[in-house]
């Protein structure tokens, strides 16, 4: 199988694995749903989203009456109080301008004749005020019903409206949610808006209430303040608006709802309830603002949760492990930005939660199927790497394989070649095992030193070893770590040769080229088998360079490419300027005269002196210059080869045109 079908079925694989990973966890999602922790995980995220609500205005046209604890000592009475109390504020309020008055009280069974006739007299003189009735459940084992609870009919006949005083809230207990009408009935806080806007009844609504903020926030005034005959409630702060009244016993022992308190989406935060007169105004306050918020139902969401669930693992199982998980991550936190906007500015509650733990779940689901797709990518890159790379470039290309092009690109490359001199020559009297064991033991060094300086193997052909550097990863200081495993491979072939002169064998020599450029890099070959390799001039310039070190009696030949990328630490000294074949174009060619930081020898300076003589075509005095060399160094093969060019052209000299650029022979 080739490659490409190869990752086109890992590709396949991917996707359909994705599907199913996104259907499967879309069903889990659906269970989840079914489940009281399942809504209590909507409803955490929507009593989060009512926080950023929280700074919205208080509505204006609304006044909650508490009575509360302050009221039961002023007043001094036990409940329920006299109806003719009542009686006293409803005048009260009446006289200061309120819009409407709404009683969170149900006046069901009579009371003191006087104090009946006084509050159904304060309740028509009114004329806008709403009483509340109410429903009892009556739970028998063989049956259960509700009962309305209406206010005497002296009080519903001299009362503008009468409303159900009902709340409902969500098995969590959280009041969140209202609706107009309730088992067939208008709610008081219905019944209020349909009084002051005079419009009748509203046709049914239902929706999230628009709470102003935590218990509290509505504006509140105690029931004994607006009666108090000593320092009167200022008639500003009921003028025009629509009062409701009702207990707000902070106190009470009894439970929240049976106490008239109720927790709403502040609670989980504050730990405040909020009474039952503090919900009707701001389901009140809703109705005159911009009305109920607006639901995207949890059904229709799970619906499309089932298509994109597996198009998201779809995504996610083509991603690596990182952008898989970032990608649900980000689109996580898309889904909650969007949520928390609609919500605040739009009043539309788009459910987060359990789309988002799908999310999530399926992004860790291909983060740990794409990683273990790309541990086994890793193994397998390194058992193909390891053999002709070293270590440390093994493990950085693992680490990141997405910098191995395969199929080929351009790199900045330093290429080494390494030949042995004479090796036909000394392979004659050898037999095929001895001469395995010398190519291993010259191959093995130098393969070491090769990978320990960071470089690429290549190949071997035949005595020859050829390296890189510079590819599959980037590296600056590629040049210097070439130079730097010539020289080294140079000290361990003049070790071997000492070993192998011990042993009786005849003399070995390597001859190394190196040269620094781009080449093509990548795997190449047939469909079937393929070589990482390099290609280009570069490569044949090195190998060119191998070859002249038998012109200048050499072990090392760079082009002056690589010096200038090494720096200037390595010495080293320009021996001559060829025109190799192949090339139209001459190429300096130079010599290593020691590792990095040494200092240049003396003869050095001497052979440069005689080789701009010899450029300069003043052969006398370059012979001169190239012997004291030779002397100096103590024998110095590049001096005598020039010595041997300056007698020739002192005996026939050069053409008038020549420009000292050497051209061998041969290859």
């Amino acid at each position: 199988m080739t490659g490409e079908r190869r990752m086109e079925r890992g590709r396949l694989r991917a996707l359909l694995l994705g599907a199913g990973t996104g259907l499967c966890l879309w069903g889990l999602v659906l269970l989840v749903a079914a489940t009281p922790q399942g809504r209590s995980l909507e409803d955490m995220a929507l009593d989060a989203a009512w926080l950023l609500r929280s700074r919205a205005a208080r509505p204006a046209d609304v006044l909650v009456v508490a009575v509360d604890e302050p009221s039961f000592q002023e007043i001094g009475l036990p409940w329920p109080w006299p109806r003719s109390l009542h009686a006293r504020l409803l005048d009260r309020l009446r006289d200061a301008g309120a819009r409407a008055v709404v009683l969170d009280m149900v006046f069901a069974e009579p009371s003191a004749p006087a104090d009946d006739a006084a509050l159904a007299q304060a309740l028509a003189r009114s004329g806008a005020a709403v009483l509340a009735s109410a429903l009892e459940s009556v739970d028998d084992p063989a049956f259960s019903r509700q009962v309305r609870i209406e206010p005497l009919p002296l009080f519903a006949r001299a009362a503008a409206r009468v409303g159900l005083a009902v709340l409902t809230p969500d098995p969590d207990g959280v009041v969140r949610r209202f609706a107009t009408r309730h088992a067939g009935l208008p709610t008081l806080a219905a019944a209020a808006h349909g009084l002051v806007s005079g419009r009748g009844e509203l046709p049914d609504a239902a929706g999230l209430i628009d709470y102003p903020g935590p218990a509290r926030t509505i504006d509140t005034v105690s029931y004994a303040a607006v009666l108090d005959p000593d320092h009167p409630l200022p008639a500003s702060r009921i003028r025009g608006r629509i009062v409701v009244v009702g207990r707000a016993m902070a106190a009470s022992a009894a439970p929240l709802g049976q106490a008239d308190a109720f927790a709403t989406p502040f609670t989980r935060s504050t730990g405040q309830p909020a009474f039952g007169p503090e919900i009707h105004a701001a389901i009140l306050g809703t109705l005159l603002g911009n009305g109920p918020g607006r639901e995207w139902p949890p059904e229709t969401a799970l619906k499309r949760l089932g298509i994109a669930l597996p198009l998201a693992g779809a995504l996610f199982f083509r991603l690596r492990p990182l952008a898989a998980a970032t990608t649900a991550l980000g689109l996580v936190a898309g889904l909650g930005g969007l949520s928390a906007a609609l919500f605040v500015w739009r009043f539309f509650w788009l459910p987060p939660a359990l789309p988002a733990a799908g999310l999530l779940a399926c992004g860790a689901a291909a983060t740990l199927y794409r990683g273990l797709v790309e541990s086994r990518e890793k193994r397998f890159l390194a058992r193909a790497f390891s053999r002709y790379l070293s270590p440390v470039v093994v493990r950085d290309l693992v680490r990141r394989p997405e910098r191995l092009e395969l199929g080929g690109e351009e790199a900045v490359v330093t290429v080494l070649f390494s030949d042995l001199a004479g090796f036909t020559r000394f392979s004659e009297p050898l037999s095929p095992k001895d001469l395995i064991g010398v190519l291993n033991a010259w191959f093995t060094p130098a393969t070491d030193i090769i990978l320990a300086a960071g470089g690429t193997l290549d190949k071997f052909i035949g005595d020859a070893v050829m390296a890189f550097w510079g590819a599959p990863l980037p590296d600056d200081a590629q040049a210097a770590k070439a130079l730097g495993a010539a020289l080294a491979m140079d000290a361990a072939m003049t070790a071997l040769a000492r070993d192998f002169a011990v042993r009786g064998l005849p003399p070995l020599a390597a001859r190394m080229g190196l040269h620094h450029g781009p080449a093509v890099v990548g795997n190449v070959g047939s469909r079937a088998r393929f070589n990482y390799t390099i290609l280009g001039d570069t490569v044949n310039l090195a190998s060119r360079l191998e070859s002249l070190n038998k012109q200048y009696g050499t072990a090392i030949l760079a082009s002056r490419a690589v010096f200038a990328a090494a720096g200037e630490d390595f010495p080293f000294r320009e021996l001559d300027r060829v025109r190799v074949v192949g090339r139209t174009a001459a190429v300096a060619v130079c010599e290593p005269l020691g590792p990095r930081g040494a200092p240049v020898p003396a003869f050095a300076d001497t052979f440069r002196a005689a080789r701009e003589a010899y450029g300069k075509r003043q052969f006398a005095s370059a012979l001169d210059g190239f012997l004291a060399a030779d002397a100096a160094r103590g024998g110095d093969p590049p001096s005598r080869a020039f010595a041997a060019r300056c007698r020739g052209y002192l005996a026939a000299p050069p053409p008038e045109d020549w420009d000292g650029v050497f051209v061998p022979s041969g290859k």
